[in-house]
């Protein structure tokens, strides 16, 4: 049965909810609420309302609340201001405040009664500290310090009568015996983030934590503290509640933007069991109502009260994709479906004929029987062939290697210069497949493919567009457009770098046999049939030869010639001149005058720009540094030469990589590769750090202060400069000054030879000095 919901508007939202003993009443708190309504078969109905009057201060503004495991009428509140009030809602007005606690420096996030001593309640807080009141005195009774910033969340345990749990906004769970208030019983990192919530199983010693790393850990508290199960939310986790008679069920819900409440079942941990998606706003409480499993109380920030019917909850599994492909990184596809189990049936044997047990298995099969948490998925992988992939498909031939490893061993092998580019990208490509970098692999076969060609050997022309080149087809045409015919086609017998050529006879018996327009005998001009592609014919195109268009042909013949052709009107229209594959049957109609040849004759045909990889290396490059590998990055980079400045990279980012480079070649101790890098740095600021010197600081010989250089071998502390003596003449030293660095003292080098030859301690000081 669905009960309807209570809606609850008041001044301000609600952060929490209590239930009590006997589970007929619910005490809601919030920054301006603080009531307490009934429960029944129709749903909710107030009974009292705590913040009666007018003079009311914040210790009504409560972030929690927490009714008495023995006496139904007294409940206690945490407030924003550190009170912590207990409260009886059977008195009258003002009265209903018993008892109020002012001694928390800071806000107080969570209170809760002890599970079997009515009159003992505890209470955590911003100011890092748990305070232990006895509701008999006025006084707190013990002060627990848990060393850490904020306290979010305190509960005591069902299974050991004076143990709490405590979890800090550091990421720790502390466990505190009442009677011993110096110090805590067990003290471990739990998450990586501020932990809010914990609650305790009640069968098993399990504690479940929720934070803002977004999981929910559940631990073993049997001995020492042991991660049992994790669940992976979407959002940080601000409540927990175990289920009652469900061993495996937990329910969740968020700080921030989701608004549903999860129930988990932490055997499958990355979907929820069931969700209610009832609340507009974030859910700020949840509690079961006391053993009843299908019956779930929630209030939010939408000022709502509701209480749920766990058969009307939804079921995210059954809507959720039951099969998924991926392709790998080794050009392998992998392939995973859902595999539903069921519970084994427990009827008697069957007599059946064996050609209809499948038909009986059919029927056993019902959506009663499913288990959720033993749903799981079968992976299928298939492998691509080593010729597709390029990559080792075999476990033998590519083994893992650790991180550090990999990037060892190529900051050792990959060179960066001495050999042309195309033997480099060949050498490095080879390292890096030999350390699993298969992407770094594949770029640098697409450098020796590219940039490895004769095409970008220096010097190097950047080439943003082709209409900035120069033009073939307009140096063919000064060169075929004289002022006299006769002149034009003896011309004709040359290319363009001047070398003679064979006339095609082919081309004249067929203008002498097949003529249309007749006029063998008549000299006519050359022309070109070549058909050209848009971007050639968008970059040939300019004011003053749109007449020379037509069907995609530009006439390239002379200028009078051309004014002599009744060719249609153009407008200036760059989308004109695109090639069309049909001429209608009008376009013949106004074909040129008699006179002019229907077979071009072509010299030579414009060879077509390369396209230019560089906007997509420098993506490429920048895909790499996002993932983490700059090594590959910067050495493409100084691979490259002087072709690097072809790469729309700026000098800033290139500087950062130079920087994060080294350091980590430095963190490995990779000294001659780190200076190698530098040495390969056409980048000021990267130079200078192989020119920065080193030093070295002396101390005094009698205070051990170490000496400022300011004024030579003077100590500023002791006013004297002794340190300049020698200590085995004790004269002045004048030249090459030895020390030992352990006790300071040195003096000349040949007499400290002399006199370590013979002794092996400081003559001053009697340290045991080593001088090699």
């Amino acid at each position: 049965m669905r009960f309807p919901d209570a809606r609850i508007c008041m001044e301000g939202h609600a952060n929490a909810l209590a239930l009590s003993k006997d589970n007929a009443l619910i005490a809601v708190a919030g920054r301006s609420l603080l009531k307490v309504y009934s429960i029944d078969d129709y749903g909710f109905r107030e009974v009292c309302n705590m913040r009666g009057g007018k003079n009311q201060n914040l210790s009504y503004s409560s972030n929690d609340v927490a009714w008495s495991t023995m006496d139904c009428n007294l409940l206690a509140t945490a407030a924003t201001n550190g009170v912590v009030s207990v409260w009886d809602h059977s008195k009258c007005g003002r009265q209903k405040q018993v008892l109020v606690y002012n001694e928390h420096e800071r806000t107080a996030h969570t209170v809760t009664f002890h599970s079997s001593e009515p009159n003992i309640l505890i209470s955590g807080s911003q100011d890092g500290t748990i305070k232990c009141f006895d509701i008999r005195s006025d006084k707190s009774v013990n002060t627990y310090f848990s060393n850490s910033e904020s306290v979010r969340d305190v509960k005591f345990s069902p299974h050991a009568q004076n143990i709490f749990s405590a979890v800090s906004e550091n990421g720790t769970v502390q466990l505190w015996d009442m009677r011993k208030w110096d110090k805590c019983m067990v003290q471990f990192t739990a998450h990586y983030g501020p932990v809010y919530t914990c609650d305790w199983h009640p069968t098993r010693n399990w504690l479940a934590t929720g934070s803002r790393d977004k999981q929910i850990k559940v631990w073993d508290m049997d001995g020492r503290p042991g991660l049992e199960y994790t669940i992976h939310t979407i959002a940080v986790v601000g409540r927990v509640k175990w289920r009652p008679e469900r061993t495996y069920h937990i329910a969740s819900c968020a700080l921030v933007v989701d608004y549903s409440i999860h129930v988990w079942d932490i055997r499958r941990p990355y979907i929820p069991f069931a969700s209610f998606n009832e609340h507009t706003n974030v859910t700020t409480g949840i509690a079961w109502l006391g053993n009843d499993s299908h019956c779930l109380l929630s209030t939010s920030k939408d000022s709502t009260l509701h209480k749920h019917a766990f058969e009307d909850a939804t079921r995210p599994a059954l809507k959720a994709n039951a099969q998924g492909a991926s392709l790998g990184r080794y050009g392998d596809i992998s392939f995973a479906n859902k595999i539903k189990e069921y519970a084994p049936k427990t009827s008697g044997v069957s007599n059946t004929k064996t050609s209809s047990s499948f038909i009986n298995r059919r029927k056993s099969i019902v959506a009663g029987s499913i288990q959720f948490h033993l749903d799981h998925s079968r992976m299928y992988k298939f492998m691509v062939k080593d010729a597709f992939s390029g990559f080792p498909l075999n476990e033998s031939d590519s083994k893992p290697r650790q991180e550090h490893e990999c990037f060892i061993g190529c900051a050792r092998e990959l060179i960066m210069s001495g050999k042309k580019l195309a033997e480099l990208c060949e050498h490095n490509s080879e390292v890096s497949k030999k350390y699993g970098r298969h992407n770094a692999t594949t770029l640098w076969n697409f450098l020796k493919l590219f940039y490895g060609s004769n095409h970008f050997e220096p010097p190097f022309e950047h080439r943003s567009s082709f209409s900035n080149q120069k033009n073939p087809i307009n140096q063919r045409r000064a060169t075929q457009v004289p002022s006299d015919w006769p002149q034009q086609r003896s011309d004709l017998s040359q290319d363009l770098n001047g070398n003679a050529q064979e006339a095609t006879h082919e081309i004249d018996a067929a203008n002498e046999d097949d003529d249309p327009l007749g006029g063998s005998g008549v000299e006519h001009p050359p022309t070109s049939s070549v058909i050209l592609s848009e971007t050639q014919i968008i970059s040939e195109i300019n004011f003053d030869n749109f007449e020379l268009l037509r069907n995609g042909f530009i006439y390239v013949g002379p200028t009078d010639a051309a004014k002599a052709l009744a060719f249609p009107a153009l407008h200036h229209d760059v989308q004109a001149a695109r090639p069309q594959l049909e001429i209608k049957a009008s376009d013949h109609e106004k074909s040129p005058p008699p006179h002019v040849p229907t077979v071009l004759k072509v010299s030579h045909v414009p060879p077509i720009p390369m396209w230019e990889p560089h906007k997509f290396v420098a993506d490429a490059l920048m895909l790499l540094n996002d993932v983490g590998d700059v090594q590959t990055a910067l050495t493409v980079i100084i691979s490259l030469g002087e072709a690097r400045k072809l790469l729309p990279l700026e000098d800033t980012l290139v500087e950062h990589w130079f920087h994060t480079y080294v350091d980590q070649l430095h963190r490995y101790e990779l000294w001659n590769e780190a200076c190698e890098v530098i040495n390969r740095s056409w980048l000021r600021s990267v130079q200078q750090l192989n020119q920065q010197s080193t030093a070295m600081h002396t101390n005094c010989g009698d205070c051990g202060r170490q000496l400022s250089n300011k004024v030579g071998w003077y100590c500023d502390k002791c006013k004297s400069m002794q340190s300049a003596k020698c200590c085995v003449c004790g004269l002045i030293v004048r030249g090459v000054y030895a020390w030992c660095q352990g006790c300071s003292h040195g003096g000349h080098i040949e007499h400290l030879q002399k006199y370590f030859a013979k002794h092996s301690k400081c003559p001053k000081c009697g340290h045991l000095c080593a001088y090699s």
